[in-house]
């Protein structure tokens, strides 16, 4: 039988220094060979008691529709993405967030609460999704650190993220073998996500400046409370935007029992999967309102149809569909949203000092059919050491020169001299 799946990976690459996991021990070093994978350790994690998991969630979420919105601008094709990966991804970057930058992820996800209080809400909200007990529904996540194998991060930093996200740490050659660290990044997060995500860091992603990479992954695996198949899926005709056509496999179901409500705007009800903590909530614009309904996701949408949708007796069609998405983060988030202070500007200090967020790149994959639904989504977010600045001038000595040398003070001329070869 096969169940639902909904996987997340996350990324962040970063500048830091060796951690307090040992080097390898097999004599590699950062130029010949990616370190072996080591087992996750076994951390201790706070109970998940913290108070502040709902209005974190309701920050998280709203950011999410945010993106959706802007990404859905440039394109008219599907378009899938995963609110709680990005949320996540800049959750653990936030923990090392210092001043401009700090304020502006508080903004951007609108954290109800400060310091340990916020982190405590990110620790409650990963354990109370988990779930990896009893015949319902699998939900895990992991996390893991991948430092380049010669820089270290703020003291405190690691053992902050292994309280609160559970990390665990696998140094590699990040700068000296970009390309082997990547393999073994994407193998793991493709291990994870049971190869929904086999390629997570595109190539050149890592570079010599690309010290730190940490990944978050979770999987989620369900089937539909009541699966369809009762009443025959048909092929039927499914309208486009455009008024053109194409015929597709519709599934059919006469005995739900909603919650469900219809405007003179949209109809929506809700699918439960098994368990009911996890469902599907559809929502079908009138022809004509797609985009004014689409809007409304990051205005209150959501909320409007929790609080009017009641139960009776539902009909639903629902196509089996696939699609997948692939998103510039940092180009939806200054482009799009106005962003400030986040991309290409020092603000990590409690990670490491100097660093910068340059990339953040989002993937996502969805297949939904009578059994249930299969979903991945990554977030990478990478970050890199300062480097020179842009040089205005450039002096190339590789030609006949000239050279003085002199006394800055009086403007007195030691020496003066010519260089016509070198190696003469």
């Amino acid at each position: 039988m096969r169940r639902c799946w909904f996987v997340v990976a996350v990324v962040l690459v970063g500048v830091l220094s060796a951690c307090d996991e040992p080097a390898p021990s097999d004599g590699s070093s950062a130029g010949d060979a990616v370190v072996e994978p080591t087992a996750d350790p076994v951390v201790e994690r706070p109970a998940p008691d913290s108070a502040d998991v709902e209005d974190l969630v309701v920050g998280l979420n709203d950011i999410g529709y945010r993106i959706f919105d802007a990404a859905s601008q440039d394109s008219a094709d599907d378009l899938v993405v995963s609110p709680l990966s990005i949320g996540v991804a800049f959750g653990m970057a936030d923990t090392g967030a210092s001043g401009a930058t700090a304020d502006a992820l508080t903004e951007l996800f609108g954290y109800p609460v400060q310091g340990e209080d916020r982190w405590a809400a990110f620790n409650a909200l990963e354990q109370s999704v988990t779930a990896e007990d009893g015949d319902g529904p699998i939900v895990r996540l992991a996390n893991r650190q991948f430092p380049d194998v010669s820089f270290e991060t703020v003291e405190g930093y690691d053992e902050l993220l292994g309280r609160w996200f559970g990390v665990g740490i696998e140094p590699l050659p990040l700068q000296a073998d970009s390309e082997a660290s990547r393999e073994r990044i994407n193998a793991w997060v493709a291990e994870r996500t049971e190869d929904l995500i086999p390629d997570l860091l595109p190539a050149g992603f890592l570079n010599t400046n690309s010290v730190m990479v940490l990944v978050n992954a979770l999987y989620l695996e369900a089937d539909w409370a009541r699966p369809f198949g009762k009443y025959p899926t048909e092929d039927a005709t499914f309208t486009r935007l455009d008024d053109s056509t194409v015929t597709v496999p519709l599934m059919h179901e006469l005995e739900l029992a909603g919650p469900a409500v219809a405007t003179d705007a949209y109809a929506a009800t809700e699918l439960p999967y098994e368990g009911d903590e996890l469902s599907m909530l559809v929502i079908v614009p009138e022809t004509g309102r797609f985009e004014e309904v689409e809007t409304r996701l990051s205005t209150g949408l959501v909320e409007e149809i929790d609080a009017e949708a009641t139960s009776g007796s539902v009909e639903l069609y629902l196509p089996r569909f696939e699609s997948s998405t692939n998103l510039d983060l940092r180009d939806t988030l200054e482009g799009k949203l106005g962003v400030t202070d986040l991309f290409g500007v020092p603000g990590f200090e409690g990670i490491a000092p100097g660093i910068t967020l340059e990339q953040a790149v989002h993937a996502a994959d969805i297949a939904v059919d009578e059994v249930g639904t299969v979903a991945a989504a990554a977030t990478a977010l990478g970050f890199e050491e300062s480097g020179p600045p842009q040089p205005d001038v450039t002096v190339r000595a590789d030609r006949p020169f000239l050279y003085l040398i002199r006394h800055r003070p009086t403007g007195a001329v030691l020496f003066v001299g010519r260089i016509m070869d070198p190696a003469a």
